[in-house]
């Protein structure tokens, strides 16, 4: 088995960081909209208004998270967490081009590179199967018009 990757992380306190991350990014670009004042607001009055509200709530969860212990967290593989996040946007940017049986397969191909232990021979078959049933079940049961082959492929 994988030894995991196991650290303390203080889920509170990084919440609170994302939250005045997000802040900090949609006031910076709510800078270049003209404000107005409290009488006539202006387009960029309110996302700087919410973003000041999301810093003040990330800052006060990132204190209350100090005053807790850390937890033990298991990190993810970044290769396992692009692999899998990326299939769905390699899919939508190669049905069109390929088709969709040989996109199912590039995918499922893809997304199993999350899986270290699987051998070439499981790939496939995972890839044969899931291709197989996603063709019945999309094209021909559902009747999604999408080509088999795409325009890369056919002659």
């Amino acid at each position: 088995m994988d030894k995991l990757l196991v650290v303390p992380i203080n889920k509170d306190v990084a919440a609170g960081a994302i939250f005045v991350a997000f802040a900090l990014g949609f006031g910076l670009i709510s800078t270049n909209y003209p404000m107005g004042r409290l009488a006539q607001m202006g387009p960029g009055y309110y996302p700087a208004l919410l973003s000041a509200i999301l810093a003040v709530f990330g800052i006060a969860i990132g204190i209350t998270g100090f005053r807790k212990g850390a937890e033990k967290v298991v990190v993810v593989r970044p290769l396992a967490l692009i692999a899998v996040l990326g299939s769905p946007i390699l899919f939508a940017a190669t049905v069109r081009p390929l088709g969709f049986v040989p996109a199912v397969i590039l995918t499922s191909l893809v997304a199993t590179i999350a899986a270290p232990r699987m051998t070439l021979i499981q790939r496939l078959g995972a890839a044969l199967v899931l291709t197989l049933g996603c063709t019945v079940i999309f094209i021909l049961a559902l009747g999604i018009p999408l080509p088999l082959l795409g325009n890369w492929l056919t002659f």
